[in-house]
C-alpha cells in the first residue's frame, strides 16, 4: 500500500510525560494568563467562564496542558480572515493530536497556540484591513474595518481598537454572530479577531474540548521578560545581534538599541504599550521551552526554523536552557478545492471585489460538513492535496 497523510501524521511522537521542571514552566504560564485576563477582555462576571473555556483558559484545558506528553504548536498571524494554507493549521494540529484518527480523544494531546499579534495593518499576508464573511443569503460581504492610509498601515494590530461590527446585523450567519458575541469583549482587535477566529473553529469542531490552550505572542512575550529574567535574557541577546522591538508613540513595532534596551523596564501585563516583543527566533523559543512535541509552519517557517539551533545556540547557553527542539510539519500549499471547494459565483464575486477564498467562507459554505471534508485528505497520499514538509525525531519517543 502507498502511504497516505494518515501514515504521515501518525509517526510524529509524543514528547513523552514532561518533567518537573517543564511542568512547572506550562504551571507558572497558566498562572500567569488567568492573573492578567483583563489585559484580554473585559466579559462581564456572567460570561467570564465561557470565555475561558474558548481560551482554554479554564481550569480543565490548563491543567491537560500542563500535564500533556504531547503538545502540538501552531502560531499564524491574526486577522478576521484566514487562507490557504494557514487556516487548515488547526485541523493538521488536532490530526496531529490524534495521529491521523478521528472519533478520538487524542491521548491527553493538547493545542498550543501563540497567534503573532503584533502584525501592522499592511500585512498582505492576512489583510487585516478588510473582513470578507458571506451572509445568510449565500451573498459575500466586504467588510471594511481599517483605514489604508499610508499613515495608518504601519501601526500594529495590537494598538487598534475594536471594530464596530453588530453580531445582530441582519444577515449575520449564526456561526458569525456567536464568534462576534464573544470578541465583542476584547480589548483591541488583535485580540477580537483571535477570538472571533477561536470562535469559528471551535464551533465546527476543529479543536478538541479543553485541549486548546489559546496564549497570544505579545502575552508569551510579557510572561517571559519577567523583572527578574529580564536583564539576564537582554544581555544575551544583544551579545548574539537579537534584537528587542517596542511599541512607539505612532503605534508602529520599532527596534531599540542596546542602549535605549539597557533602560527598558519588564513589560507591565496589563499595560499594552509597554509590550517587549523579542525577534523571530526567540518568539519560537518561548514556546519551545515547555517541551513540544510538534510544530507547524508555511514554507517561510520551514526556511528559518531550520537554523534556529545554531542560531539560538550561545542565547541558550548564556541563559541555561536547552530544550529539545520538536518535530516539524510545514506546508506551501494546500488545494481546498478538491475536498471543499466554494461555489463559482462566489469566487467570481471575490475576484471581482478583489478578495480571496478565506476560512469564514468556507465555514459559511460548508458548516459541519468542512471537518469531514478536511478528514477526506487523510486517506490521500501526503502531496495528493498539499506540498508537505516532515522533520520527525531520529528516535521517537514511545507514546
Amino acid at each position: 500500500m502507498h502511504p497516505t497523510l494518515r501514515d504521515t501524521l501518525a509517526a510524529f511522537r509524543p514528547a513523552g510525560t514532561p518533567g518537573s521542571e517543564v511542568r512547572r514552566r506550562r504551571q507558572r504560564l497558566a498562572d500567569f494568563v488567568r492573573s492578567c485576563e483583563d489585559r484580554v477582555h473585559h466579559a462581564p462576571a456572567s460570561e467570564r467562564e465561557r470565555m475561558r473555556r474558548l481560551l482554554g483558559w479554564d481550569d480543565t484545558s490548563l491543567d491537560r496542558f500542563i500535564n500533556s506528553p504531547m503538545v502540538v504548536h501552531s502560531s499564524t498571524h491574526v486577522a478576521m480572515n484566514a487562507f490557504a494554507p494557514m487556516l487548515t493549521f488547526p485541523w493538521f494540529c488536532l490530526r496531529l493530536m490524534t495521529r491521523g484518527q478521528t472519533g478520538t480523544d487524542a491521548g491527553g494531546a493538547s493545542h498550543l497556540r501563540t497567534l503573532l499579534t503584533h502584525n501592522n495593518l499592511s500585512d498582505n499576508r492576512w489583510k487585516p484591513h478588510v473582513w470578507w464573511r458571506r451572509d445568510t443569503h449565500g451573498r459575500l460581504v466586504r467588510v471594511p474595518l481599517f483605514s489604508k492610509q499610508p499613515r495608518f498601515k504601519h501601526q500594529i494590530l495590537l494598538a487598534q481598537p475594536v471594530p464596530s461590527i453588530d453580531p445582530d446585523e441582519p444577515g449575520m450567519t449564526p456561526a458569525d454572530r456567536e464568534a462576534l458575541h464573544l470578541a465583542g469583549h476584547a480589548t483591541n482587535y488583535a485580540y477580537f479577531a483571535m477570538l472571533y477566529r477561536l470562535g469559528l473553529e471551535r464551533g465546527v469542531g476543529l479543536h478538541l474540548p479543553h485541549a486548546t490552550v489559546e496564549i497570544p505572542l505579545d502575552l508569551m512575550n510579557v510572561h517571559s521578560l519577567t523583572a527578574a529574567s529580564l536583564p539576564l535574557w537582554r544581555e544575551a541577546m544583544y551579545d548574539n545581534d537579537l534584537t528587542l522591538r517596542v511599541i512607539g508613540d505612532d503605534l508602529e513595532l520599532r527596534e531599540a538599541d542596546r542602549a535605549e534596551a539597557a533602560g527598558l523596564p519588564a513589560p507591565d501585563p496589563h499595560d499594552i504599550r509597554t509590550t517587549l516583543i523579542c525577534p523571530n527566533y526567540l518568539n519560537l523559543w518561548h514556546s519551545y521551552r515547555l517541551q513540544l512535541s510538534a510544530t507547524i509552519g508555511t514554507e517561510r517557517m520551514a526556511g528559518y526554523e531550520a537554523a534556529m539551533a545554531s542560531v539560538l545556540a550561545p542565547f541558550l547557553d548564556r541563559i541555561g536552557e536547552n530544550e529539545p527542539f520538536p518535530q516539524f510539519l510545514g506546508m506551501s500549499k494546500v488545494n481546498l478545492d478538491a475536498v471543499a471547494p466554494l461555489p463559482g459565483d462566489l469566487l467570481a464575486q471575490l475576484r471581482e471585489a478583489g478578495g480571496r477564498p478565506s476560512f469564514p467562507l468556507y465555514l459559511a459554505t460548508h458548516g459541519e460538513d468542512l471537518l469531514p471534508a478536511l478528514d477526506r485528505m487523510l486517506t490521500d497520499a501526503p502531496d495528493a492535496h498539499a506540498d508537505v514538509l516532515t522533520r520527525r525525531l531520529a528516535e521517537p519517543v514511545a507514546p
